[in-house]
């Protein structure tokens, strides 16, 4: 490496030329679900309660998963074990995830998530 001469990156080509490969471009199987983050519109709360009747009722939905139905520990820290994947009681900032939409179609859990 050289300091302070321009190197182009690795694929610079194929992304110049449209011949990269990106995530989406790889087919999606069928059988395939999607998930989506219903996340929280405050910076600091309490969960008293979650109605997701809306959320599971929506088009395409298979499921909606709170922390409590979770079947593995709620925690995504490396080493902490301070990090939950989502929020259990309380809301420590704005977008955490509060749920878990599973969907037959991406476009179908997101539009679900929104609804919590």
């Amino acid at each position: 490496m050289s300091v302070g001469t321009a190197l182009p990156h690795d694929a610079a080509a194929l992304h110049v030329t449209g011949a990269a490969h990106y995530v989406d471009d790889i087919p999606v199987p069928d059988v395939t679900l999607s998930l989506a983050f219903g996340i929280s519109s405050v910076a600091h709360g309490r969960i008293t309660e979650m109605e997701l009747g809306d959320v599971r009722a929506a088009p395409g939905t298979v499921a909606a998963l709170t922390a409590g139905d979770l079947p593995f520990a709620n925690d995504v820290s490396p080493s902490v074990r301070d990090e939950p994947l989502l929020a259990d009681g309380k809301v420590h900032y704005l977008g955490q995830p509060l749920f878990l939409v599973v969907a037959d179609t991406h476009l179908a859990a997101r539009k679900a998530a929104r609804l919590g």
